[in-house]
């Protein structure tokens, strides 16, 4: 006979342990499979969050913050940066992070299976996703559930079974590669993360610094898919390590893609939720998603909670989800991929001159949206472009 439970969570990151750990707090019997023989690795990602949002699904704790990040630098391939403050942003270890959010699930109630994977979705009789086909360290089963969250990421092979569409544009997706990299003291500012724009350093896209320590940072860069061609983002993040840091020691090296079309529209059928970057739910503009991930998991606990109190999993009751997800965050995503189609566009003359702009504005005495005016400035087609940012948040005054 199949196993049965009221939640099957299928991904163990963020958006999955969230999701496990609120469904197992409102009662429900949840089980979290993660395909991979340890969660947390490999790691994927920047590693870099912002604390205020993460605060809400964890607590701050010194063991997985290697870095505090106070202000940011925007750099241009001339040599100009500007340094602006910051909110308080995180550079992780994003395996014990992930740790322990799976651990807080399993705290809550959660089963958690690693080395687990999906193999198939089980449906009804009227086509509803009933549940899934696992494999648990190489032994088959069956498991019926009540709702299924799909926290499979980048390259989620769940919700493609259940017929939604997960493959963005070239133009929307972006490649990427990292290294660890260990360097002598005194390369980087420990409280500060770089940004590095211009076609010149990532066509359609920009590099990073990101400080672990006084003698570690992940550096690393994305590419726009449609201007990726092959073996160009190592030949890219090459050129930018030797010239920026020139005696780094590499120490691992990440790689992946991550679609930045600003979220699906349908994350959600019958029997079926999704989220996180299986939903395209990662920002447009620089590709972060973790907190993203958690908010998404936070809402589709939400519904499959109350969903599954009702008895009705139906795609109309669980549409609720994807009705919050775009209310709440639709226009602020959309902003965004519009303000990141502008600067891929832009030629690596304007980002020298905007940088440079910007370098020598009063940043201590300046909101965020004076500045972005005070560079768009000087490039009236920019200018009007930029219109994108007042739906950012970021009012031109």
């Amino acid at each position: 006979m199949p196993r049965s439970v009221d939640v099957l969570v299928v991904g163990g990151g963020p958006g999955g342990s969230v999701a496990a750990r609120r469904c197992a707090e409102a009662g429900l019997q949840v089980l979290m499979i993660e395909k991979r023989q340890e969660i947390g690795a490999p790691v994927r990602c920047g590693e870099a969050i912002g604390a205020e949002a993460t605060r809400a699904f964890i607590d701050l704790d010194p063991k997985w913050i290697d870095a505090r990040i106070t202000r940011f630098a925007l750099c241009n391939g001339a040599g100009s940066r500007a340094v602006l403050p910051s909110e308080l942003t995180l550079v992780i270890n994003r395996k014990l992070f992930d740790l322990e959010l799976a651990r807080l699930a399993a705290r809550a109630g959660a089963e958690v299976r690693a080395r687990t994977q999906a193999e198939g979705l089980l449906t009804d009789g009227q086509g509803n996703v009933s549940g899934a086909r696992i494999k648990s360290v190489g032994q088959p089963e069956d498991v019926q559930a009540r709702i299924v969250i799909a926290a499979d990421g980048a390259e989620s092979q769940v919700a493609r079974w259940a017929g939604v569409r997960t493959v963005p544009a070239l133009a929307d997706l972006y490649v990427g590669l990292q290294y660890l990299v260990c360097a002598p003291p005194g390369v980087w500012m420990p409280d500060v993360a770089e940004y590095h724009f211009g076609p010149s350093i990532a066509p359609g896209g920009y590099g990073w610094v990101f400080p672990k320590g006084d003698d570690t940072a992940n550096v690393g860069l994305v590419l726009a898919g449609d201007r990726a061609t092959d073996g160009e983002a190592r030949a890219c993040l090459d050129r930018f390590v030797a010239r920026r840091i020139p005696d780094a020691s590499i120490l691992s090296v990440v790689a992946g893609g991550i679609p930045v079309s600003g979220g699906l529209k349908q994350i959600s059928t019958g029997g079926l939720l999704v989220v996180g970057d299986a939903a395209h739910q990662a920002e447009p503009m620089t590709g972060g998603g973790i907190n993203l991930a958690m908010m998404a998991a936070e809402l589709a606990a939400q519904t499959a909670i109350q969903a599954i109190r009702r008895d009705d999993t139906s795609a109309k009751a669980l549409k609720a989800y994807a009705d919050a997800w775009h209310s709440r965050y639709g226009r602020q995503r959309a902003g965004l991929l519009s303000l990141r189609r502008l600067l891929a566009g832009m030629s690596e003359g304007e980002y020298v001159d905007i940088i440079a702009t910007l370098a020598r504005q009063p940043a201590d005495n300046m909101n965020h949206g004076q500045l972005m005016l005070a560079a768009f400035l000087r490039h009236p087609r920019l200018l009007l472009e930029a219109r994108a940012l007042v739906d950012i948040g970021m009012h031109l005054k």
